[in-house]
């Protein structure tokens, strides 16, 4: 595996243009890995953009140590550069890189992975109920529906996943928008609920999702 080279007119060219002396000589660093969510937050002086650019390899500048380090010399989780922005003051670099093994020292696959406050909209409202279908399941609770199914078997979550997309195509062509809305949540939940039964997640989705927005 080999990261993108940079040539020696093309480094020179790229540290010339960026400003260094803003924070003493160093430069943040935000790295994503090809699918862009963000791996973690460093920083790099004119020798480590220097030897990532040369090599293809990312390599920083540790402030508590005050030395150069290549990401991996250690753990063998190396970062392999794709492609390298720089931002409006030309004071900061983002570089996407292909990501081997995990890039925190926590072994989670990004270094941002302790939430304050997670913002539950969207795919958050998804994850937030996977949680709780993943815990009926595992402990079932009485007077609970998704207990219910779930003891009734697979085949039986199959069936009503078929139910609620025959309830949503109708809901489309015959009936208002929030009848729409609400028989397309319905056929998530049930639809979240096969998968976890299948042994499957959300996440295996949204991975399949992403290696066909590649093709």
């Amino acid at each position: 595996m080999e990261g993108v080279k940079f040539s020696e007119p093309e480094i020179k060219k790229i540290v010339g243009s960026l400003n260094f002396e803003k924070l003493n000589g160093i430069i943040p660093v935000i790295t994503l890995d090809k699918d862009e969510k963000v791996l973690m937050l460093a920083f790099m002086n004119r020798e480590a953009l220097e030897k990532t650019l040369r090599t293809g390899m990312m390599h920083y500048w540790s402030r508590s140590r005050q030395r150069l380090w290549m990401k991996g010399e250690e753990s063998g989780h190396y970062q392999y550069v794709l492609g390298v922005y720089v931002d409006c003051d030309a004071d900061s670099l983002l570089f996407k890189v292909n990501q081997v093994g995990h890039a925190c020292h926590t072994g989670e696959d990004t270094c941002f992975h302790t939430p304050i406050r997670e913002f539950q909209g969207g795919a958050g409202i998804l994850k937030e109920l996977e949680e709780v279908i993943t815990e009926r399941i595992s402990c079932p609770k009485e007077g609970s529906y998704t207990s219910s199914l779930v003891s009734k078997g697979i085949g039986e979550v199959a069936k009503k996943v078929g139910e609620e997309a025959t309830e949503v195509t109708v809901a489309a062509l015959s009936e208002g928008k929030d009848r729409t809305v609400y028989e397309v949540a319905d056929l998530l939940y049930h639809l979240v609920l096969l998968l976890k039964l299948k042994g499957a997640s959300l996440e295996d989705v949204y991975r399949e999702l992403r290696r066909r927005r590649t093709k």
